[in-house]
């Protein structure tokens, strides 16, 4: 359904003869597919007066991008203000959504097997525990879970599924410039489909080596992020060096300085997907390529939305193909104001129908 929509929408810009502003396309379809993974509900993102874009939008909006960057640079002035990473808008339209699909579900005994189940099954065992505290083996508390807990969590989810728009988005940038790259991109996924009869499947992904090296190569040239944020768990002297950083020190990892940088990448402002090649990609640093992160913190949606690339490109670039549109500037610049990599004011292209003869 998810695909139907969209195969839809493009279908009536087609015939409209007009370009179509693909990151609101792509945030349409990730925003739909988070949202039927959590709650197991359709959304109306392709509707022009869509809530749940109104308030996907809101979660990636400068103000949040502010309170965001003030709640790991100064935590201390975060809490003494109380300040709320999400407007309270955002937060009581997603906790009205959770509240009104469980009580749908409890009314007609309903088991999705999804996210919501799973908080569902936690907030009756909490309730069961008789107001008994729990710990954890370290002795820290084990959360309550209730309403304001799954919320929290969803939230995290729908902020970070948001993400994958950046790159899918880039992705058919890059193969509107580069017309031999989405050839080749398609060819790939047409032998598959033609061995399967069937659209690309997860099983099929491991099949697609040069799809997977076009989408690692756009993970590198165009990071979701521009930094990352840690801190250090504990004193670190750095060798050939009187620099020492101190346990509690934030640390800001500049990720699109790094993947960008002519020592890790020759010629790093070209888009070449056979830089991630078997042969080639041995020679790659693992810290200079950072998109999902590194070690224990690495982005636990990594596979999710891995998958969710592959199986949207491959369903896109099966059926359209897509050139760049006039209204938009080359190379496209990037907003100064979000957390997230952000093309502003957006990226037009031209489709058109594959002759699937």
């Amino acid at each position: 359904n998810i695909m139907k929509k969209t195969t839809d929408f493009i279908n009536k810009s087609i015939k409209q003869n007009e370009p179509i502003e693909i990151v609101q396309m792509i945030a349409n379809i990730t925003t739909d597919i988070i949202v039927q993974a959590l709650f197991g509900i359709e959304t109306d993102c392709f509707e022009k007066k869509s809530l749940f874009n109104t308030f996907v939008r809101k979660m990636f909006d400068t103000k949040t991008s502010t309170k965001v960057v003030i709640s790991f640079v100064a935590p201390k002035l975060n809490d003494l203000f109380k300040i709320n990473i999400f407007e309270k808008d955002v937060t009581e339209f997603f906790k009205n959504v959770i509240k009104d699909e469980i009580e749908y579900r409890e009314k007609n005994k309903i088991n999705k097997k999804d996210f919501l189940d799973a908080m569902i099954n936690l907030m009756k065992t909490n309730e069961n525990s008789n107001n008994k505290k729990k710990y954890f083996p370290d002795k820290t508390r084990v959360p309550e879970y209730g309403i304001k807990t799954v919320l929290a969590q969803a939230l995290v989810l729908i902020g970070g599924a948001g993400v994958s728009t950046v790159p899918m988005s880039f992705f058919l940038y890059e193969a509107a410039l580069h017309q031999e790259v989405q050839d080749k991109c398609r060819e790939e996924i047409m032998a598959v489909v033609k061995e399967t009869w069937t659209d690309i499947r997860p099983e099929d992904v491991s099949k697609l080596t040069y799809l997977d090296m076009a989408i690692k190569e756009t993970l590198r040239k165009h990071s979701p992020f521009i930094v990352l944020m840690r801190k250090c768990t504990k004193r670190y002297q750095f060798r050939d060096s009187k620099l020492t950083i101190d346990p509690d020190t934030l640390i800001l990892v500049p990720v699109r300085n790094i993947q960008l940088d002519p020592n890790n990448y020759p010629d790093p402002g070209s888009f070449i997907p056979e830089r991630f090649s078997d042969e080639n990609k041995t020679s790659i640093d693992a810290g200079a390529y950072l998109p999902w992160g590194l070690g224990p913190r690495t982005c636990l949606g990594k596979n999710f939305a891995r998958l969710e690339m592959f199986l949207v490109i491959s369903r896109l670039l099966r059926n359209y193909k897509f050139t760049m549109s006039s209204k938009t500037e080359v190379p496209v610049k990037i907003s100064k104001y979000t957390t997230v990599v952000t093309p502003d004011p957006g990226i037009w292209l031209n489709v058109e129908p594959i002759n699937q003869s």
